[in-house]
């Protein structure tokens, strides 16, 4: 039988400073922000630049390792000694590395985007401590401190969504954001206290290890394993196996923006844009797909059915969102919960590989969109006055910018080539591996299973539609924003970013051709990433096991896969006709473009508004919870208050009472007895006198009396 002890027992490796380092240098770039105000830019960006470093190194370095993991006692709680462990595996390397790699692109392009905000050194202090958060959940493979630095993101996700707190629509962001992501995280908690019920440990290693050896026994999960000697039995019902996948899955719900909570994320656009390329495409709302891959081989059948089908619901409810919004940045932040939900799909049908190749490849080219976007917005807002005031996010004040910022334009086509995914680049990869993972699951599966393919290959159709409509809008035909002004010469005046806002873009413009992952292949098994990020088999007990895809037979894949390759790229390729075709330069719907409010007819209407998402959370379910809280006053006010006041009422009416007792009855009695001993005393006193004549005599009448009566 397994020791606890033994598997949770401290554990040392030469790189455990290193990876200290790699965690605590951020705050080493929220500490320079603080003190060194004037210098923050630069020395926050300099210390990120050599984490970005640090982490290519050691990924280089140690990829063809064995998994490592580095342990030590955390604290103890009675016979439970809480552990910490990090793990070093060749997921945990890439992740390192785009993390890093990202935030300090995002850092570089900031010096120049913030130059002008009085608050940048504040600014860049939230970027410090929102890598140091995300590399705690990269580092770590405990499921405490995953949680601890999962709520530390959480945090970080509020300070920036809210920078420009002034504005109430950031400040209103920001609390949504928080309040969202908190309802997915009472999941989380779930998840772990179920699994620390079932298991005595948070070591995400050590509940592997326990979890092959629980057994299903009369539909109740068993777990049998030593500490300290004593054996311990833990049993619950079966059902709690899949309760404790899915409550953990809500935390990457509420991260990953996955149906129903995906609300928050269109909103945390009111950050700065930067900032979106950072936490809100790349890096943050990938924690959840990072989660899942974690604790993949802890998920039965039932939870991966569950992950699967919300995947394949959010990638198509947000695809349909982003048809029609104004906003540029909406339409990304749409395109990244659709995203968002590919990767949570995939990971839900077992296609663990490509669910991560796709984290890896959407972190880059989402990121580039988001730059590229803020290089548009910042050079717009250069032409605001006193006099002219507009939206710099609307893209109907856009148009024509293909001529005015040409590079801008070339680092936002091919993000976008790899966003819609057409052959030549990264998405196309990704994508692809994933579709083809996905039409032989439902294969498998059949009858309602084949509905999340179809969700998906639609949202193929969609994504290429709203990519081009929104390139159309922004870098076709003439520029709209002199024609609403007034002002005709703006369009002189509108020039191309400097070098700290092209060279991140297109630095990430390169890494979303296709080459960068696999080199002259054009598929997912040529790559150098997909090979390294082999799908694990599950270790759940048999009887409430998934079929693994790796059991499939590789001719099923192949059979399949030119299939899906061509019905994906003509999908995608359809999207893209149909946006030429309703968006073209002087085309209808261009035209009546920058004179709508808002989209008309029902379809129109869903789209923008996100499927009334919002406004159902507002009418019934914060109604809802509204009035049940007006409730729970009025029973606190009226019923508790009322028993709490009645009670001292109540005593002060009985202590009159026993007061009324105590004077009258007691007092009463006691006093009777003493004034009735008072008088017999004061009658028979007279008897005594002291004459023994008369003692005599009343003798002697005593003793007649008593000879009569016993006579008589």
């Amino acid at each position: 039988m397994i020791e606890l002890g033994d598997i949770i027992s401290p554990q040392t490796h030469s790189l455990q400073v290193w990876l200290v380092v790699l965690l605590l240098a951020p705050i080493g770039s929220f500490l320079c922000s603080c003190l060194l105000k004037k210098s923050a830019p630069i020395i926050s960006s300099g210390v990120i630049g050599l984490t970005t470093v640090l982490s290519i190194y050691l990924a280089i370095n140690n990829w063809q390792i064995e998994p490592t993991i580095i342990k030590g006692n955390w604290f103890r709680i009675g016979n439970s000694q809480l552990t910490y462990a990090m793990m070093i595996d060749q997921l945990m390397l890439v992740m390192a590395v785009v993390v890093n790699f990202i935030s300090f692109l995002v850092h570089f392009f900031s010096i120049e985007y913030m130059k002008k905000d009085k608050r940048k050194p504040r600014y860049f202090a939230f970027l410090g401590i929102f890598t140091f958060s995300m590399m705690g959940i990269v580092l770590f493979h405990d499921l405490l401190l995953m949680f601890v630095f999962w709520e530390l993101v959480g945090l970080s996700s509020y300070l920036l969504i809210g920078f420009w707190f002034e504005k109430k629509s950031a400040s209103r962001a920001a609390n949504k954001a928080f309040i969202v992501n908190r309802i997915g995280d009472l999941g989380f908690i779930t998840g772990l206290m179920i699994l620390f019920t079932q298991f005595q440990t948070f070591d995400l290693e050590a509940v592997k290890t326990l979890m092959v050896v629980s057994e299903i026994e009369d539909g109740n999960w068993i777990s049998q394993f030593m500490i300290q000697g004593q054996e311990v039995v833990s049993s619950l019902d079966g059902r709690w196996l899949s309760a404790a996948g899915i409550a953990l899955f809500c935390g990457a719900v509420g991260k990953s923006a996955q149906f129903p909570l995906q609300i928050w994320l269109p909103d945390a656009m009111e950050g700065p844009t930067p900032v979106s390329a950072l936490i809100h495409a790349a890096t943050m709302v990938a924690a959840g797909v990072y989660l899942l891959a974690r604790i993949f081989v802890l998920l039965d059948a039932q939870a991966l059915e569950v992950v699967a089908v919300v995947g394949a619901i959010t990638a198509f409810m947000a695809a349909i969102a982003a048809l029609s919004q104004f906003d540029i940045k909406k339409v990304l932040a749409y395109s990244t919960i659709s995203q968002l939900g590919y990767m949570v799909m995939a990971m839900g049908i077992g296609a663990y590989t490509a669910g991560l190749f796709h984290l890896v490849t959407h972190a880059f080219f989402k990121a580039g969109l988001f730059l590229s976007a803020g290089i548009i917005i910042h050079q717009l807002h250069k032409l605001e006055t006193d006099d002219i005031k507009f939206d710099a996010q609307d893209m109907r004040v856009m148009g024509g910018l293909r001529k005015k910022l040409p590079i801008t334009f070339f680092a936002f086509l091919i993000c976008s080539l790899a966003l819609v995914g057409l052959p030549g680049f990264s998405g196309f990869i990704s994508k692809d591996a994933i579709l083809l993972d996905l039409a032989v699951w439902s294969d498998i599966k059949g009858g309602g299973f084949y509905i999340p393919e179809v969700l998906a290959f639609a949202t193929v159709l969609f994504t290429g539609f709203y990519t081009f409509r929104m390139i159309l809008l922004v870098f076709f035909g003439e520029f709209r924003l002199p024609g609403i002004t007034g002002a005709k010469n703006l369009g002189d005046r509108l020039k191309d970013g400097n070098l700290n806002l092209l060279l991140p873009a297109i630095i990430l413009a390169v890494l979303s051709f296709g080459f960068a992952f696999t080199g002259l292949g054009f598929s997912a098994e040529s790559s150098w990433l997909a090979h390294a990020l082999e799908t694990p088999v599950y270790i759940v007990p048999i009887s409430y096991a998934a079929q693994s895809l790796v059991d499939i037979s590789e001719q099923t894949f192949k059979d399949l896969h030119g299939l899906v390759t061509v019905v994906a790229t003509g999908l995608a390729l359809v999207g893209i006709v149909i946006a030429l075709i309703s968006y073209r330069p002087n085309a209808k719907l261009e035209q009546s473009f920058i004179e709508r409010r808002e989209p008309v007819g029902m379809f129109g209407q869903v789209s923008f508004y996100h499927w009334y998402l919002d406004a159902f959370y507002r009418k019934f379910i914060l109604k809802f919870f509204m009035l049940f809280s007006q409730a729970s006053s009025w029973f606190d006010r009226k019923v508790i208050d009322g028993i709490v006041n009645l009670i001292p009422k109540i005593t002060v009416i009985s202590a009159h009472l026993t007061k009324w007792f105590d004077r009258y009855l007691v007092d009463g009695i006691v006093n009777l007895s003493a004034n009735l001993a008072g008088r017999v005393g004061q009658a028979t006193r007279s008897i005594q006198g002291g004459n023994v004549q008369l003692y005599i005599a009343l003798s002697f009448v005593f003793v007649i009396l008593l000879m009569l009566y016993l006579v008589f």
